[in-house]
């Protein structure tokens, strides 16, 4: 239930700061069209949306409860297989 709440509150932030980030990219190209553009100044306003659909993604993960992938256990031993492939001469 926590990761429920977690998730759902953290997709409303994202759809906020994606609302915002597209309003304040918009507003900088109406009031100061004479100056010069940096990827830099992109990149520092795209930063926090990416760590929040980051964080969001991992909780609706931990929602829906995907199956882990099988991991070795330390007690038990690998299993052998037999290569198919012809030795190197």
């Amino acid at each position: 239930m926590l990761h429920l709440m977690l998730a759902v509150v953290l997709t409303l932030l994202l759809i906020f700061q994606a609302r915002s980030l597209v309003y304040v990219l918009r507003d900088r190209r109406v009031h100061a069209p004479e100056r010069a553009r940096r990827h830099s100044d992109v990149v520092w306003a795209v930063i926090p949306v990416a760590v929040v659909l980051m964080l969001a993604a991992r909780s609706w993960l931990a929602v829906v409860d995907l199956p882990h992938p099988p991991t070795a256990s330390a007690g038990a031993p690998a299993p052998v297989t037999q290569s198919v492939a012809r030795p190197v001469r």
